[in-house]
Protein backbone atom coordinates (compact mmCIF):
# COMPACT_ATOMS: atom_id res chain seq x y z
CA UNK A 1 0.00 0.00 0.00
CA UNK A 2 1.21 3.42 -0.85
CA UNK A 3 -0.39 7.10 0.51
CA UNK A 4 0.71 10.55 -0.86
CA UNK A 5 0.36 12.94 2.23
CA UNK A 6 1.39 16.34 2.35
CA UNK A 7 3.02 18.06 5.78
CA UNK A 8 2.55 21.28 5.59
CA UNK A 9 3.33 24.10 2.86
CA UNK A 10 5.87 27.35 2.13
CA UNK A 11 4.86 30.07 -0.31
CA UNK A 12 7.03 31.22 -2.59
CA UNK A 13 6.66 32.83 -6.42
CA UNK A 14 5.93 30.99 -9.03
CA UNK A 15 8.60 32.43 -10.74
CA UNK A 16 10.88 31.19 -8.24
CA UNK A 17 10.34 27.51 -9.42
CA UNK A 18 9.95 27.62 -13.23
CA UNK A 19 10.72 30.00 -16.38
CA UNK A 20 7.49 31.89 -17.52
CA UNK A 21 6.11 31.42 -13.81
CA UNK A 22 3.32 34.53 -12.74
CA UNK A 23 5.17 37.16 -10.65
CA UNK A 24 2.68 35.43 -7.79
CA UNK A 25 2.93 33.82 -4.42
CA UNK A 26 1.78 30.27 -4.53
CA UNK A 27 1.76 27.70 -2.17
CA UNK A 28 4.13 24.53 -2.50
CA UNK A 29 3.14 21.42 -0.56
CA UNK A 30 5.41 19.16 1.25
CA UNK A 31 5.15 15.45 -0.36
CA UNK A 32 5.45 12.38 2.13
CA UNK A 33 5.17 9.33 0.77
CA UNK A 34 3.89 6.20 2.91
CA UNK A 35 4.60 2.59 2.29
CA UNK A 36 3.06 -0.33 3.98
CA UNK A 37 4.92 -3.28 2.97
CA UNK A 38 3.76 -6.79 4.18
CA UNK A 39 7.14 -7.75 4.77
CA UNK A 40 9.02 -4.71 5.23
CA UNK A 41 7.01 -2.76 7.22
CA UNK A 42 5.92 1.00 7.46
CA UNK A 43 8.50 3.20 5.08
CA UNK A 44 8.38 6.85 4.78
CA UNK A 45 9.58 8.79 1.56
CA UNK A 46 10.63 12.08 3.24
CA UNK A 47 9.25 13.68 6.88
CA UNK A 48 7.45 16.91 5.26
CA UNK A 49 7.04 20.29 7.30
CA UNK A 50 6.64 20.05 11.57
CA UNK A 51 5.87 22.76 13.69
CA UNK A 52 9.71 22.42 15.45
CA UNK A 53 10.59 23.84 11.93
CA UNK A 54 9.56 27.53 12.74
CA UNK A 55 12.29 27.15 16.33
CA UNK A 56 14.92 25.68 14.54
CA UNK A 57 15.05 28.20 11.51
CA UNK A 58 14.25 31.42 13.97
CA UNK A 59 17.89 31.88 14.98
CA UNK A 60 20.33 33.22 12.55
CA UNK A 61 20.89 32.72 9.73
CA UNK A 62 18.69 29.94 9.34
CA UNK A 63 16.31 32.50 10.07
CA UNK A 64 16.63 33.72 6.30
CA UNK A 65 15.83 30.17 5.06
CA UNK A 66 12.70 30.46 6.71
CA UNK A 67 12.01 34.07 5.22
CA UNK A 68 12.43 33.09 1.93
CA UNK A 69 10.25 30.06 2.14
CA UNK A 70 7.58 31.28 4.59
CA UNK A 71 5.97 28.14 6.06
CA UNK A 72 2.50 27.03 7.28
CA UNK A 73 2.67 23.72 9.46
CA UNK A 74 0.72 23.17 12.92
CA UNK A 75 0.27 19.92 14.54
CA UNK A 76 -2.40 18.78 12.58
CA UNK A 77 -0.38 19.08 9.08
CA UNK A 78 2.79 16.83 10.79
CA UNK A 79 3.36 13.29 9.10
CA UNK A 80 3.65 12.21 12.92
CA UNK A 81 -0.29 13.71 13.34
CA UNK A 82 -1.29 12.03 9.98
CA UNK A 83 0.25 8.74 10.92
CA UNK A 84 -1.73 8.74 14.07
CA UNK A 85 -5.06 8.94 12.13
CA UNK A 86 -4.03 5.96 10.69
CA UNK A 87 -3.59 4.16 13.59
CA UNK A 88 0.07 3.72 13.47
CA UNK A 89 2.85 4.83 16.20
CA UNK A 90 6.38 6.41 15.29
CA UNK A 91 8.03 2.91 16.42
CA UNK A 92 6.08 1.54 13.52
CA UNK A 93 8.35 3.12 11.06
CA UNK A 94 11.33 1.14 10.25
CA UNK A 95 12.52 3.09 7.66
CA UNK A 96 12.74 6.48 6.04
CA UNK A 97 14.22 7.59 3.18
CA UNK A 98 15.20 11.04 2.48
CA UNK A 99 15.10 12.60 -0.66
CA UNK A 100 17.80 15.32 0.56
CA UNK A 101 18.36 17.33 3.78
CA UNK A 102 16.71 20.22 3.76
CA UNK A 103 14.48 21.15 5.88
CA UNK A 104 11.55 20.92 4.20
CA UNK A 105 11.96 17.07 3.70
CA UNK A 106 13.82 16.14 7.37
CA UNK A 107 11.40 18.49 10.07
CA UNK A 108 9.45 15.53 10.66
CA UNK A 109 12.13 13.23 11.67
CA UNK A 110 12.82 13.84 14.86
CA UNK A 111 9.72 12.12 15.70
CA UNK A 112 10.73 8.68 14.79
CA UNK A 113 13.60 7.66 16.93
CA UNK A 114 13.60 3.76 15.83
CA UNK A 115 13.82 4.45 12.43
CA UNK A 116 16.95 3.64 10.22
CA UNK A 117 17.85 6.94 7.69
CA UNK A 118 18.75 6.50 3.92
CA UNK A 119 20.45 9.43 2.43
CA UNK A 120 22.52 9.70 -0.82
CA UNK A 121 26.21 9.86 -1.07
CA UNK A 122 27.45 13.46 -0.04
CA UNK A 123 24.59 14.45 1.93
CA UNK A 124 25.38 14.50 5.33
CA UNK A 125 29.03 15.68 5.56
CA UNK A 126 31.35 14.11 7.87
CA UNK A 127 31.85 17.54 9.29
CA UNK A 128 28.47 18.84 10.04
CA UNK A 129 28.27 19.39 13.26
CA UNK A 130 31.47 21.80 13.42
CA UNK A 131 30.45 23.34 10.64
CA UNK A 132 29.75 27.21 10.96
CA UNK A 133 26.16 28.08 11.11
CA UNK A 134 26.50 30.00 7.75
CA UNK A 135 27.54 27.30 5.64
CA UNK A 136 25.08 25.08 7.00
CA UNK A 137 22.55 27.50 6.27
CA UNK A 138 24.11 27.98 2.56
CA UNK A 139 23.41 24.47 2.27
CA UNK A 140 19.66 24.60 3.59
CA UNK A 141 21.23 22.21 6.39
CA UNK A 142 19.03 23.36 9.94
CA UNK A 143 21.48 21.07 12.47
CA UNK A 144 18.24 21.24 14.63
CA UNK A 145 16.21 19.25 12.60
CA UNK A 146 18.36 16.13 12.52
CA UNK A 147 18.87 13.61 15.39
CA UNK A 148 22.13 13.39 17.43
CA UNK A 149 22.24 9.56 16.48
CA UNK A 150 22.23 10.30 12.49
CA UNK A 151 25.15 8.58 11.63
CA UNK A 152 24.42 5.56 13.88
CA UNK A 153 21.20 4.82 11.96
CA UNK A 154 22.12 5.18 8.85
CA UNK A 155 21.36 2.55 6.42
CA UNK A 156 24.07 2.58 3.38
CA UNK A 157 22.93 2.59 0.13
CA UNK A 158 25.66 -0.30 -0.15
CA UNK A 159 23.79 -2.67 1.71
CA UNK A 160 20.64 -2.69 -0.87
CA UNK A 161 20.26 -5.23 -4.18
CA UNK A 162 20.96 -3.22 -7.14
CA UNK A 163 18.34 -4.03 -9.91
CA UNK A 164 17.08 -2.46 -13.09
CA UNK A 165 14.60 -0.38 -12.69
CA UNK A 166 13.57 -0.74 -16.66
CA UNK A 167 13.88 3.47 -16.95
CA UNK A 168 16.11 3.44 -19.31
CA UNK A 169 19.21 6.28 -19.78
CA UNK A 170 20.86 7.30 -15.93
CA UNK A 171 17.59 5.61 -13.98
CA UNK A 172 18.08 2.66 -15.10
CA UNK A 173 19.75 0.85 -11.67
CA UNK A 174 17.95 1.19 -8.58
CA UNK A 175 18.55 -0.05 -4.90
CA UNK A 176 16.01 -2.63 -3.66
CA UNK A 177 14.13 -1.54 -0.52
CA UNK A 178 12.11 -4.91 -0.43
CA UNK A 179 13.81 -7.69 -2.34
CA UNK A 180 11.13 -7.75 -4.64
CA UNK A 181 11.53 -4.89 -6.96
CA UNK A 182 8.48 -3.27 -5.93
CA UNK A 183 10.44 0.46 -4.52
CA UNK A 184 13.86 0.92 -5.90
CA UNK A 185 15.65 3.75 -4.52
CA UNK A 186 17.13 5.86 -7.39
CA UNK A 187 19.74 8.54 -7.82
CA UNK A 188 18.58 11.86 -8.57
CA UNK A 189 22.08 14.26 -8.11
CA UNK A 190 21.59 17.80 -9.22
CA UNK A 191 19.58 20.08 -6.69
CA UNK A 192 21.94 18.37 -3.96
CA UNK A 193 24.57 15.89 -4.34
CA UNK A 194 23.40 12.78 -3.19
CA UNK A 195 19.30 13.44 -3.90
CA UNK A 196 17.56 9.95 -4.11
CA UNK A 197 14.31 9.47 -5.80
CA UNK A 198 12.08 6.34 -5.06
CA UNK A 199 10.41 4.44 -8.44
CA UNK A 200 7.18 2.30 -7.28
CA UNK A 201 6.52 0.25 -10.71
CA UNK A 202 3.26 -1.50 -9.38
CA UNK A 203 1.26 1.96 -8.71
CA UNK A 204 -0.60 3.80 -11.28
CA UNK A 205 -1.07 2.13 -14.85
CA UNK A 206 2.55 2.40 -15.79
CA UNK A 207 4.51 2.86 -12.19
CA UNK A 208 5.04 6.16 -10.35
CA UNK A 209 8.55 8.38 -9.99
CA UNK A 210 8.79 10.22 -6.78
CA UNK A 211 11.55 13.04 -7.64
CA UNK A 212 11.74 14.95 -4.46
CA UNK A 213 13.43 18.37 -5.54
CA UNK A 214 14.21 17.35 -9.02
CA UNK A 215 12.48 19.89 -10.42
CA UNK A 216 9.61 21.80 -8.33
CA UNK A 217 7.40 22.00 -10.88
CA UNK A 218 6.02 19.36 -13.67
CA UNK A 219 6.02 21.91 -16.73
CA UNK A 220 9.91 21.88 -15.82
CA UNK A 221 10.05 18.71 -18.26
CA UNK A 222 6.87 18.71 -19.84
CA UNK A 223 7.88 21.87 -21.25
CA UNK A 224 11.47 22.88 -20.28
CA UNK A 225 10.98 25.73 -17.96
CA UNK A 226 13.18 25.54 -15.32
CA UNK A 227 13.78 26.99 -12.22
CA UNK A 228 16.02 29.72 -11.08
CA UNK A 229 19.85 28.64 -10.70
CA UNK A 230 19.29 28.81 -6.92
CA UNK A 231 17.46 25.21 -6.99
CA UNK A 232 20.75 24.00 -8.82
CA UNK A 233 23.70 22.96 -6.40
CA UNK A 234 25.04 21.58 -9.89
CA UNK A 235 23.74 22.87 -13.20
CA UNK A 236 24.96 20.11 -15.25
CA UNK A 237 24.05 16.97 -13.43
CA UNK A 238 20.83 18.87 -12.91
CA UNK A 239 19.73 19.38 -16.16
CA UNK A 240 21.00 15.93 -17.23
CA UNK A 241 18.29 14.40 -14.21
CA UNK A 242 15.39 17.07 -15.74
CA UNK A 243 16.29 15.61 -19.79
CA UNK A 244 15.90 12.04 -18.10
CA UNK A 245 12.21 13.03 -16.86
CA UNK A 246 11.61 14.98 -19.90
CA UNK A 247 12.14 11.70 -22.01
CA UNK A 248 10.39 9.56 -19.61
CA UNK A 249 7.11 11.74 -19.89
CA UNK A 250 7.48 11.22 -24.10
CA UNK A 251 8.17 8.20 -23.78
CA UNK A 252 5.58 7.06 -21.21
CA UNK A 253 2.88 9.78 -20.77
CA UNK A 254 0.61 7.79 -18.33
CA UNK A 255 3.95 7.41 -15.70
CA UNK A 256 3.34 9.40 -12.75
CA UNK A 257 6.21 11.51 -12.23
CA UNK A 258 5.58 13.59 -8.85
CA UNK A 259 7.59 16.18 -7.99
CA UNK A 260 7.31 17.01 -4.24
CA UNK A 261 6.17 20.42 -3.98
CA UNK A 262 4.32 20.29 -7.60
CA UNK A 263 0.36 20.43 -6.18
CA UNK A 264 -0.69 19.27 -9.79
CA UNK A 265 0.95 16.31 -9.83
CA UNK A 266 0.64 15.44 -6.45
CA UNK A 267 -3.13 15.42 -6.79
CA UNK A 268 -3.25 13.31 -9.99
CA UNK A 269 -0.95 10.74 -8.32
CA UNK A 270 -3.28 10.70 -5.47
CA UNK A 271 -6.41 9.72 -8.00
CA UNK A 272 -4.05 5.99 -8.08
CA UNK A 273 -2.68 5.61 -4.75
CA UNK A 274 -4.65 7.34 -2.44
CA UNK A 275 -3.79 10.00 -0.04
Amino acid sequence: MTELLVAGHCVQLERFVRRGGAWRSIEFPSLVALLDHPDGGVVLYDTGYAPRFHTATARWPYQLYARLLPVTCGPADSVLAQLAERDLAPGDVRLIVLSHLHGDHVAGLLDFTDARIVVGPGELPPDWRKRSAWRNAAHALVPDLLPADAEQRLLSLDELALRSTGLGGLLEVGHDLFGDDSALVVRLPGHTPGQLGLWLPAEGSDGLLLVGDAVWHRRAFTHGELPLRVLRADRERYEAIVAELARLHAEHPHLLIVPSHCTASIAEARGYVGG
